[in-house]
């Protein structure tokens, strides 16, 4: 079972590797969509969480400023590019037990004002992890 999970993180990283970056072509036909209000990004932020936390009213949030960018899907998703206003955001939030599970760090992307993806930002590697 440990071979197998190996093997397949193995590949998903030589297939993201494989990826590669967009041309400027595709970056300057990107639709990035209107700006998002640093407020109303940090609000949806929050929302989302609250769904997901198990006291969402203890989370600690550090929030980065608003920034126009774009991330690249995976070989599986055909390299689409997700353009739009990204947002960068440190949490940490009580568990079951009432402690502390140390501060992870997320990336998510608005476009035309609603957030479209999300992605928890790996501390070893720096890889991102799709969580919407």
């Amino acid at each position: 079972m440990i071979k197998k999970i190996t093997t397949i993180l193995f590949l998903s990283v030589f297939l993201v590797a494989c990826a590669g970056k967009p041309t400027q072509k595709e970056l300057d036909n990107a639709d990035y969509g209107q700006p998002v209000e640093q407020s109303i990004a940090e609000d949806l932020t929050k929302s989302f969480f609250a769904q997901y936390l198990k006291d969402p009213y203890s989370a600690q949030y550090s929030f980065g400023g608003i920034y126009k960018g774009y991330n690249v899907g995976s070989v599986f998703e055909n390299r689409k590019i997700t353009a739009g206003y990204l947002l960068d955001v440190s949490i940490n939030a009580k568990n079951s037990y009432g402690g502390y599970v140390g501060t992870k760090t997320y990336k998510f992307i608005f476009h035309n004002g609603r957030m479209v993806r999300g992605y928890e930002i790996l501390k070893a590697s720096g890889a991102p992890i799709t969580i919407y």
